[in-house]
């Protein structure tokens, strides 16, 4: 018997996989290599939208609490949630969890952030808030390195304190003085080799024995202010080696709200009912099988990782942003995987493309951040693409015929060096070649007409799967929090629903009559 092909998806994916495409002698279903060009051609229409930080922040799960946590106030929700990591990576790598890879090796949790946000934006509010939650509870809290105050202070605290969570406020300032002051010089290599966790060392006045710190390991969340970043950090800084070690993260300010809204924050009712909710399930999650041991992949994570990275070459690739960024941000993923793993609770099982999926979308996010904050020094090269689907739209609301070559000519010189024809050419007939059933949009109808069809097929198809993926991690925090309560027999958790938790795919170029089946569903 054969067995079936199950393919992870987004609902860009499921849109693409209903399409159909004219051939001499009729229609065919799109190959999934005319899929992946389509998607591309997806993320292109608007490169330049606000990121959705919800988006990282799956319905049901830990983060999506957190977030919700923050509703009524004005606060980004990257704050909270980017902290929230944070401190799983920590407690992570602080109890001694580790990926194992084969051909790479053990890849620890160590991830390296900063926040960067307008001031006034309650930065540190949002850090000690959820710091002081998830610290009052049954599950050892994280473990702090204490500030220096020189570079040789530094690495006595980094011998004592190995494997802690660096967390630094006004991180500007502090990464200003380590490039430029006398007394923080030695730091620089120091964390260039704690990244890949090399020996670092240093003999001090007075001392026989050189300082030697084997395998150093920390995590690291700085915060700042995005206005005064490049004040702090100049241009020629931040495309050193060491500035891109970090994973940047732009907190945006709310659309939905303002600070005038919120005059107090968490002083609303049931302020302390959510944050007795946020302990259990952190205490669930620290007590989850494996939750601290070794985490492996499934056979299908690689090959999925692969794919992301190669379309990143028309997209992220032609965006403007340094590849040295664009390379260690893409490996960060690797230490994404298992926290997110973790935060999921899935520690137990493999991780599968569920947790894959969503650890790409926080290196986008990252890359999203760090282009903008590139463009924040030098302007002029921002935004090609989305140049193109203006001048597009334009000529099209005037009645003009907008061809490859009429949009290049409306093109500065420096748009056009990376934009080439073929590309813009891409963009603009790609939807053209598009049929679809009768129900979504007709054969003949423009291409402003099918773009429509298919966004609002997609957000369809986006709220389905949203409301089977807060399903699927309401019930397994649910599980957990209530074996950590002792509710369930022995206190162990109910393996026959727990193990399609690794199912997380969706069936690719199912007929439209299947649309209310979904197999991520396992709750019946």
């Amino acid at each position: 018997m054969t067995k079936k092909t199950l393919k992870s998806t987004t609902a860009e994916h499921v849109v693409m996989s209903e399409m159909r495409v004219r051939t001499g002698k009729g229609s065919r279903l799109l190959t999934q290599a005319e899929i992946q060009d389509l998607v591309q051609m997806f993320a292109a229409k608007v490169p330049d939208r606000d990121f959705d930080i919800l988006s990282l922040a799956p319905e049901g799960s830990l983060l999506r609490m957190v977030a919700r946590h923050f509703q009524k106030s004005d606060i980004s929700y990257a704050l909270p949630i980017m902290h929230t990591i944070m401190l799983a990576a920590s407690r992570l790598t602080q109890s001694g969890a580790y990926l194992e890879v084969h051909g790479i090796g053990r890849i620890l949790p160590t991830l390296w952030s900063i926040c960067l946000a307008e001031s006034g934006s309650a930065k540190t509010l949002a850090s000690d808030e959820i710091t002081e939650v998830f610290s009052d509870g049954d599950a050892a809290p994280v473990k702090m390195l204490p500030d220096a105050g020189s570079d040789a202070q530094w690495i006595i605290e980094i011998e004592e304190h190995n494997g802690s969570f660096w967390f630094q406020d006004e991180v500007g300032k502090r990464v200003n003085a380590i490039l430029h002051q006398k007394h923080w010089a030695r730091l620089k290599p120091w964390m260039l080799n704690a990244y890949s966790y090399q020996e670092i060392g240093n003999r001090l006045k007075g001392e026989k024995q050189k300082l030697t710190v084997e395998n150093p390991h920390f995590t690291f969340l700085g915060l700042s202010v995005f206005s005064t970043w490049k004040n702090d950090i100049d241009a020629s800084s931040m495309f050193d080696g060491f500035c891109q070690r970090f994973n940047y993260a732009l907190a945006s300010k709310r659309t939905d709200t303002s600070m005038y809204d919120h005059f107090l924050y968490f002083a609303y009712d049931g302020v302390e009912e959510s944050r007795t909710r946020l302990k259990a399930s952190w205490d669930a999650l620290c007590h989850q099988p494996n939750a601290f041991g070794a985490y492996t992949l499934n056979d299908d994570v690689i090959p999925y990782l692969e794919n992301w990275w190669s379309e990143l070459r028309n997209t992220v690739g032609k965006s403007g942003l340094p590849d040295s960024f664009v390379r260690r941000i893409g490996f960060s993923i690797m230490r994404y995987l298992l926290v997110l793993q973790f935060l999921l609770g899935k520690a137990r099982h493999p991780i599968d493309l569920e947790t894959t999926i969503l650890a790409t979308k926080f290196a986008d996010y990252h890359m999203q951040s760090a282009l903008k904050i590139i463009q924040d020094y030098n302007q002029a090269g921002a935004g090609q693409v989305q140049r193109v689907v203006e001048i597009h739209e334009g000529m099209s609301e005037r009645g003009e015929v907008p061809t490859p070559r009429n949009i290049s000519r409306k093109l500065s010189k420096a748009q056009r060096a990376d934009l080439p024809t073929d590309l813009i050419r891409q963009i603009v007939t790609v939807l053209d070649k598009l049929e679809s059933q009768s129900d979504l949009f007709d054969l003949d109808d423009d291409i402003k007409v099918k773009t429509a069809a298919m966004l609002e097929r997609r957000g369809q198809i986006f709220e389905r799967l949203a409301l089977n993926e807060r399903k699927r991690n309401e019930r397994r925090l649910r599980q957990l929090r209530e074996a950590r309560e002792g509710k369930m027999s022995r206190g162990t958790i109910n393996d026959v629903a727990a193990d399609h938790d690794g199912d997380n795919v969706v069936l690719m170029g199912r007929h439209r009559a299947y649309e209310n089946f979904d197999p991520i569903d396992r709750t019946g």
